[in-house]
């Protein structure tokens, strides 16, 4: 066909000018034709001989749309007087005949075979750039720890642990239980942010208390990369004021928990919102017993029958007592926890299994515990004398009879780390305005007296004030119970002392809490002391401080570990150094020796002291007061510190012995650490996204820390918004260690939202989908020609599959000769890509045009081949998603045999899953994505 020459109706395309859109030819004459474009209005005349154009032709397999915006598939193509006239299929499956100059004006050249045959080519860097995505992308779907690598955070194993496996499950319901300290807040941000990037969770609902929903906003964003938007009860009426439900506005919400109590249409609007995960934290509030519950509880309760995932987060899961703690696990799983009398029978019912798993890691188990092994595990082929047979049998022994499957606590005892506590008592003299109110057993005298009078009279005030001018280089927290008594507190210090502080309490907005937070944590002029209500000791992290002045006690040792808490966390490097300052005589006085003596808990965090504290609370009341016998308090302590003892040696060997092993996985943790450290050290990122921002025209500058770069928007940008790019410009870094010192650095990773979104602009965009390079190599004859091609495996179905996970770990390479042989298992991609010089442009266009047909001729080669090898990757592909999710299912359906915990739904949901997976493997197809012309010299 002699397509180059021009006729009346033909459509060319501008080689310079691409963004015209396909021109169609007006006027002809000997030596100059004339094009219009109709997408732009433009009209250019070009010299015949040396037009930048290039003849639009499709073939066999092209969609292509007409004037009226219809899609079509290419049949079959004819050419008559000069014209193309193609044969073509709709959805429909209705067939016609489609004339050359019916075709769209808009229509795009986004695929690789269309781009070659037009010539369509780009700056050589977009080539190499365009394959490595390819391969990166499909590598980063199969790695261990796909939705673990972008967050900000340490590598610790209990965490890692528990999000790996929270996160695996479909539509989790779990409570995160781990000891003050732990990390539970960074636990449910990795599962979430798995989850929302596995495809498993796009729509997330977070509910917290007032006093921390600016610290979850911030965590979110600056340590997973997850934008949540904030409503409260303003924007809520803004968006809601067409009768929209506002819920719906957004995909990531997050809200205080008193919005829905306090709003019952609110709630209404946000239960019927399709959510895929609530997240509640601080879960000890919601109140329950058998006589009545709390509106926190209802509200929870409503949403969480209607929303598949649920997250409850608390540090003290008995805090209230056992009947709480069976409420919340009702509400995760209420066919698994029935009723509150089937839940207190079951409690003795661990030790057996923890034997069994201690036996297991003893070593070879004796006759007695192998056969009751083998009773508990009978679909399993035990084989106890070899290590891998034993840990197999402990994996399966607790994920069948164990508690992990909706509760997960770790303790500080089994983490380990922790640093120790020293507490200073201080026994100061009372003051005669508080001598009546002492003797009548007040815990809080200063708040029984006029505000003059106690901050005149107190001499915890002066002893404060010297201690901290005798210690300025160190940062104080103190904590107590009333924003009254912390305001008065700070403006005492700072007026009449000259101390710099900072006070945080719920009289203040988030906003000024985030502030006074952020003065405080300065180490150079910031506050040396904080003061804080007793809202400052849920969630805050300021474990950078080791010194806690306790100005008073709480009534409740829980609420006191809460205190001690936001010193001794995880980062925490010095001993905790508890300040207490006390009235000699006071029922503070003998309120702190209960707490030390009996419950243990300014030495060591303490789970069973609130169950004793509250076991023996009726007795302790009258003994606090003064004037009541000191040796009656002296046997109270005794007899509770047996207690103590004695139910913390009972949880060591029961229940929190099995939910150690089940919490802190070690055989999950160390690979998943060591697979995300490999990938830290991995120096790939780095060239790939040099390569991209050089590129795209981001200007970038060397920082000088390790791995880091200052990025700006380039004068010359390719695309405005740059994905992930701040217009103000912003610093990212790929060390994980760096970028956990400094947050307000972005922390680089392949799953960072920029470099996300350079791989799935790539994926999409046509740049670099076409190449041609010139061959020297002197066995080859001159003017042969060799397609190369990458294939993908491509498959159309639902994100939260993840099917990416079992497709062709790399793309299918094809290097096709002018016989359609494939020569690529001869010829390795590293090998040829050394012989090979890229021209410039111009000169790349005149081959394709010289040689149209014939590269036209190698495509048709390299699809059949690819076709050929359709069936072997969904071969491949249905074998290893059997094997990944078949696996799964077994694994569900042997253990609902023997544990409730596993919901029917679950299991219906597994098999719809794996259906689907393997119905969506079945219509596999592999599509060209790069493409690349060889010429011989």
């Amino acid at each position: 066909m002699k397509n180059n020459v021009p006729a009346l109706g033909q459509r060319w395309i501008s080689d310079a000018e691409p963004e015209l859109g396909l021109g169609v030819v007006i006027e002809v004459d000997a030596r100059a034709m004339t094009v219009l474009f109709p997408r732009s209005e433009e009209t250019r005349v070009y010299a015949r001989a040396n037009a930048p154009l290039t003849r639009i032709h499709f073939g066999a397999g092209d969609r292509i749309e007409d004037a009226d915006g219809k899609s079509w598939q290419v049949l079959s193509v004819q050419e008559q007087h000069g014209l193309f006239r193609y044969n073509v299929r709709d959805d429909a499956g209705d067939e016609k005949a489609l004339a050359e100059t019916r075709l769209s004006a808009e229509l795009h050249l986004s695929r690789p075979r269309e781009r070659l045959l037009a010539a369509q080519l780009e700056a050589r860097h977009w080539f190499p750039l365009r394959l490595a995505a390819a391969r990166e992308g499909q590598r980063l779907a199969q790695s261990p720890v796909r939705g673990l690598m972008g967050a900000r955070v340490g590598l610790i194993p209990h965490q890692l642990s528990v999000a790996h496996t929270v996160a695996s499950r479909l539509a989790p319901r779990v409570l995160l239980a781990d000891e003050v300290g732990l990390g539970k807040t960074i636990e449910a941000g990795l599962v979430l942010h798995a989850q929302h990037r596995q495809g498993r969770a796009e729509r997330v609902l977070v509910l917290v208390p007032d006093s921390l929903v600016h610290q979850w906003l911030v965590e979110m964003r600056r340590r997973f990369n997850l934008a949540f938007s904030l409503f409260d009860l303003e924007r809520c009426a803004a968006l809601a004021e067409d009768g929209d439900n506002p819920f719906l506005s957004e995909q990531l919400v997050l809200a205080p928990l008193s919005l829905l109590t306090d709003h019952p249409h609110l709630l209404t609007s946000a239960s019927e919102a399709p959510w895929d995960i609530l997240v509640v934290d601080e879960a000890h509030h919601l109140g329950w017993s058998p006589e009545e519950s709390s509106i926190e509880y209802d509200v929870v309760a409503t949403l969480a029958e209607r929303i598949p995932g649920l997250l409850l987060l608390t540090a003290t899961p008995e805090q209230l007592g056992l009947e709480s703690h069976y409420a919340r696990l009702h509400l995760l799983d209420p066919a698994r926890y029935p009723s509150l009398e089937a839940f207190i029978e079951e409690q003795d019912g661990w030790h057996a299994t923890r034997d069994l798993a201690d036996a297991l890691i003893g070593g070879e188990p004796d006759a007695d515990s192998s056969a009751q092994l083998a009773g508990l595990l009978p679909d399993l082929a035990l084989k106890l004398d070899q290590t891998e047979g034993r840990e197999a049998a402990l994996k399966a022994l607790l994920d069948r009879h164990g508690l992990g499957r909706v509760l997960f606590r770790n303790t500080r005892a089994a983490v380990g780390g922790f640093p120790a506590r020293e507490s200073h008592p201080l026994r100061l003299p009372v003051p005669e305005s508080y001598a009546t109110w002492i003797a009548k057993g007040a815990i809080w005298p200063e708040t029984r007296v006029d505000e003059e009078v106690w901050l005149a009279d107190d001499p915890r005030l002066p002893w404060l004030a010297a201690w901290l001018k005798a210690h300025k280089r160190d940062k104080c927290l103190l904590i107590t119970r009333t924003a009254p008594v912390a305001e008065a507190l700070e403006t005492w210090l700072r007026l009449r002392e000259g101390v710099r502080t900072a006070v945080f309490h719920e009289g203040m907005s988030l906003l000024e809490r985030d502030r006074a937070a952020a003065y405080f944590a300065d180490p150079e002029g910031g506050a040396q002391i904080l003061l804080c209500s007793e809202i400052g000791s849920e969630g805050r992290n300021f474990q950078f401080a080791r010194h806690l002045v306790l100005f008073d006690l709480p009534d409740n040792p829980d609420q006191l570990e809460q205190r001690i808490g936001r010193l001794d966390r995880i980062g925490q490097r010095h001993t905790i150094q508890l300040h207490v300052p006390l009235l000699d005589g006071s029922a503070q006085a003998r309120l702190f020796r209960w707490y030390d003596e009996a419950l243990g808990v300014f030495s060591h965090c303490s789970p069973t002291a609130p169950t004793v504290h509250e076991y023996h609370l009726a007795e302790l009341k009258p003994l606090l007061r003064p004037a009541a016998d000191e040796s009656a308090l002296d046997e109270l302590i005794g007899r509770a510190r047996g207690l103590r003892e004695t139910l913390e040696a009972d949880l060591a060997a029961g229940r929190d012995r099995l939910l150690e092993l089940q919490s802190c996985r070690r055989d999950l943790a160390e690979p998943l650490a060591q697979a995300l450290a490999a990938q830290d050290d991995d120096t790939g990122l780095d060239e790939f996204m040099l390569a991209a921002w050089e590129a795209f025209g981001v200007h970038v500058e060397d920082h000088g820390a390790a791995r880091t770069w200052i990025l700006q928007p380039g004068e010359h940008q390719l695309i405005d918004a740059f994905p992930g790019l701040d217009p103000d410009g912003m610093t990212v870094c790929a060390d994980r260690a760096t970028a956990l010192s400094h947050e307000d650095w972005h922390f680089l990773t392949w799953e960072h939202p920029m470099v996300r979104g350079v791989l799935e602009w790539l994926a999409q965009a046509p740049q670099g989908s076409v190449q041609v390079a010139v061959l020297r190599n002197r066995s080859v004859k001159p003017g042969t020609l060799l397609l190369e091609a990458w294939y993908e495996a491509a498959v159309q179905a639902p994100a939260a599959l993840a099917l990416d996970r079992v497709l062709p770990a790399e793309p299918l390479r094809l290097l096709v000769d002018a016989r359609g042989r494939d020569l690529a298992p001869q010829v390795a991609a590293a090998s040829l890509a050394k012989q090979l010089d890229v021209p410039e442009i111009k000169l790349a266009r005149s081959v394709i045009k010289a040689h149209r047909d014939d590269a036209e001729a190698l495509l048709v080669s390299a699809e059949k081949l690819a076709a050929a090898g359709v069936d072997a990757a969904r071969t491949s592909a249905r074998t290893a998603w059997l094997a990944l999710e078949g696996a799964e299912l077994d694994r569900l359906k042997a253990l609902q045999r023997v544990n409730p915990a596993v919901r029917d739904s679950e299991i219906a949901n597994a098999e719809a899953r794996l259906a689907q997976g393997l119905a969506a493997l079945d219509r596999l197809q592999m599509s060209l994505h790069t493409v690349r012309l060889i010429i011989a010299a």
